[in-house]
């Protein structure tokens, strides 16, 4: 399939559990239902000029619902980071040219007072009811429509804006099931923030290709975590920066590797804490680095020499410069 659109019609009619939150869960049926229904509501609010929508919300199931609605619609939508403040978080909003807001009671008190150029009656608010069913799109977008804006982490700068299509992360969703082994049964346990590139491209875009259950949380807890796994009976999990640090910091236990866990995928994990948490924990860890924008993917491969990156795909070099 060659878009977003398409996989999730694909399971319009898909009884299998999509997506677990808290002590409720939904099947992709009910899934596609509520993007569907926020869908409408984008196609109705559309104005002319970039169709973009800021989502400012933690994990959850109406940022899973908006870029389910994102891509049946044609809109795309704009991951706001909740952890930017003032002059900074305004300045991404009009970077980015968007003409909705969805936010939440915290997300309206953080962007008071803030000129993000977009008007309040704009800015909607999200309550967490589910809601009543709307038809499915007729027509959908083609594989070039924007689906996603990433911010990157700003490292270089103030945070830029990657462009993401349906038609790359539907792509991105197909390899990265096959390359790291997604199954229909997986439960994939995602607690890293969904406006960035490492959720959306490492777990929910695989997870919908194959048709497997999302499981999520506000936000990440390294006190959680373990718990979380085994209540959601976890197969997968993916991490970002010190986050395995975070909860290898945690008090250990004789029984920690009585859980399901089988993978987890990541980035920029040291090479103690990749060895301490397999061992300790009783599961695989794979890290890779890519950017958000493209052309650059280092995976590790078992000959490499302890605490190198990996080896870059497709031929490329790599040239460290030293100063």
């Amino acid at each position: 399939m060659d878009t977003v659109a398409e996989l999730l019609l694909a399971r319009a009619e898909d009884d299998h559990p999509a997506l677990l939150f808290g002590d409720e869960a939904w099947s992709w049926r009910e899934v596609v239902a509520e993007s569907a229904q926020r869908a409408a509501v984008a196609r109705e609010l559309r104005r002319p000029g970039p169709f973009h929508i800021g989502v400012l919300l933690e994990n959850g199931p109406e940022y899973l619902f908006w870029l389910g609605g994102a891509a049946l619609s044609g809109a795309t939508v704009v991951g706001i980071n909740p952890t930017r403040r003032g002059a900074e978080l305004a300045r991404d909003v009009r970077h980015t040219d968007c003409q909705l807001i969805v936010t939440d009671a915290a997300g309206h008190q953080t962007l008071a007072g803030l000129d993000i150029g977009v008007d309040d009656d704009r800015i909607l608010g999200v309550d967490g009811s589910r809601t009543e069913q709307a038809e499915l799109p007729e027509e959908l977008p083609d594989p070039s429509s924007l689906i996603v804006l990433l911010f990157t982490s700003g490292s270089t700068g103030a945070p830029k804006a990657v462009k993401c299509s349906q038609g790359r992360l539907a792509a991105i969703g197909q390899r990265a099931s096959e390359l790291y082994g997604f199954r229909r049964d997986d439960v994939c346990y995602c607690s890293m923030p969904l406006f960035h590139g490492n959720a959306v491209m490492a777990v929910w875009a695989p997870v919908l290709t194959v048709g497997a259950t999302f499981a999520t949380r506000p936000k990440f807890s390294a006190s959680n975590f373990l718990p979380d796994v085994r209540k959601f009976r976890a197969t997968y999990f993916n991490y970002v920066g010190k986050s395995l640090a975070y909860v290898l910091a945690t008090p250990e236990k004789p029984d920690d590797a009585d859980n399901t866990l089988e993978r987890g995928f990541g980035t920029e994990a040291s090479e103690r804490d990749i060895v301490e948490f397999q061992r300790r924990f009783g599961c695989r860890v794979v890290e890779g680095y890519g950017a958000s924008e493209g052309g650059t993917v280092i995976s590790r491969v078992p000959d490499m020499p302890p605490g190198s990156l990996g080896r870059p795909q497709n031929d490329a070099t790599v040239v460290g410069l030293c100063r």
